[in-house]
């Protein structure tokens, strides 16, 4: 059969049209990376999925996931205390609970210890090593007469996160329900956070909430000190910041259920998922990232990496 010069150029210019389609969809494209946690029903960490077992959206919108691995060790975790006056009838378990959380994740994860009764105040610089983060938790004790300064300290912490750069940071809070003196706004904490890329966790134990007779420094909330202002701030941080995260915050009773609420922890972070998936190419991040798994009674919480390993790809 004869075919047309111009049936033959057609058909050039519609195969090259074609490749060209395929070519510029593919670098419009770019690999992220999601640490995933899933648990299931009793908050047990769930192992063995697959990459058809997760589900990604941006905005509402499915990506494709391109595959799932463990997300391994390497983490930068900042574990910050109160050690207020608040703290008094708590800090033995904080210090019980740690050290049980520093046997499961030193080595191969650098941990720092913050304390936040009065300003914040380092009992552990970041390190693998068991022993001095062991002599950072033996330094926990309540400071008499000074209230919680813990979103000034989530904020500090969060500011070293961005400006060293932290490739998979982590926070971990352990805090009581006493006065919190901050002169942070709660918005300029979530930001911060934000901005840092850490994962946000936090453990609050009900404690009689303490009252203070220190003079109240003006500040962001100008002069008058507002202790309801102030448990609002402060929530607001344990709930959005957890939340937008891929975090959690746990209310415990008492401080002998913080050992196992560490454990706990500790149990999901090292059973993470490294969740990598393709998305379109845009200055224009989305506003919203949702991760869900297929499975009866299985929860997924995730952050997507936004440091190096990302922007590497």
């Amino acid at each position: 059969m004869a075919f047309s010069r111009h049936a033959h150029v057609t058909f050039s210019l519609a195969l090259t049209a074609s490749i060209a389609a395929v070519a510029a969809a593919s670098a419009q494209s770019v690999e992220r990376l999601m640490i995933v946690s899933v648990l299931d029903a009793d908050g047990a960490p769930v192992t063995g999925l697959a990459a058809a077992d997760f589900e990604i959206r941006e905005d509402d919108a499915a990506r494709e996931v391109l595959r799932v691995d463990s997300a391994g060790a390497g983490r930068q975790i900042a574990v910050l205390v109160d050690t207020s006056e608040a703290a008094v009838r708590v800090a033995s378990g904080f210090r019980r609970g740690l050290s049980a959380f520093v046997d499961a994740m030193h080595g191969d994860n650098q941990i720092s210890i913050i304390s936040f009764g009065g300003a914040p105040r380092i009992l552990a610089p970041s390190t693998s090593d068991g022993e001095r983060l062991r002599e950072g938790v033996g330094r926990i004790f309540p400071q008499s007469g000074q209230a919680a300064y813990m979103l000034d300290a989530v904020y500090e912490v969060a500011e070293g996160f961005d400006r060293r750069g932290a490739d998979r940071p982590v926070m971990v809070v352990l805090t009581t329900e006493g006065t919190d003196y901050s002169n942070r706004r709660a918005r300029q904490v979530l930001e911060r956070i934000d901005e840092s890329g850490a994962a946000f966790y936090a453990l609050s134990v009900e404690a009689r909430r303490a009252a203070f007779g220190i003079g109240r420094p003006t500040g962001a909330f100008g002069g008058g000190f507002d202790a309801r202002q102030q448990e609002f701030e402060r929530d607001l941080v344990l709930s959005r910041g957890t939340a937008g995260t891929g975090g959690r915050h746990r209310d415990l009773l008492a401080s002998s259920a913080v050992e196992r609420a560490l454990l706990d922890l500790a149990a999901e972070l090292r059973n993470q998922y490294l969740v990598a998936y393709s998305r379109p190419d845009s200055l224009i991040p989305p506003e919203e990232v949702t991760v869900t798994v297929n499975g009866s009674g299985l929860t997924a919480r995730g952050i997507v990496l936004s440091t190096q390993e990302n922007r590497n790809r």
